[in-house]
């Protein structure tokens, strides 16, 4: 399961416009919430009606904020994560050019 999640995580770093749209919806989700919220603390008369509209803008923003947060990190650490398990072009050494002249007639 943990080669499953790991695989994931690689594929969903390599999608870079999903991950900045992800990252992109979720901070103006987040921004709105935070909007509704303003304007229902100070334009709306106190009332059931208004603790409403607040909890949906805070539900709106809780979601934005979660959204952000994982396009963020794919985009950052899960970024990071593909670069470091790539296979690296290892650089020649006296040793392994010594070693392929041997092989070669």
């Amino acid at each position: 399961m943990l080669k499953t999640v790991h695989r994931w995580l690689l594929k969903r770093a390599d999608r870079q416009a999903d991950n900045i749209w992800i990252f992109t919806l979720g901070a103006v989700g987040f921004f709105f919430g935070m909007g509704i919220i303003l304007y229902a603390e100070n334009a709306l008369a106190a009332s059931v009606g208004q603790e409403i509209i607040v909890l949906l803008g805070f539900i709106l923003a809780i979601i934005g904020g979660i959204a952000a947060i994982i396009g963020y990190l794919s985009l950052s650490l899960l970024r990071f994560l593909s670069f470091a398990n790539r296979e690296r072009v290892k650089t020649p050494t006296l040793e392994s050019i010594e070693v392929e002249e041997e092989k070669s007639p």
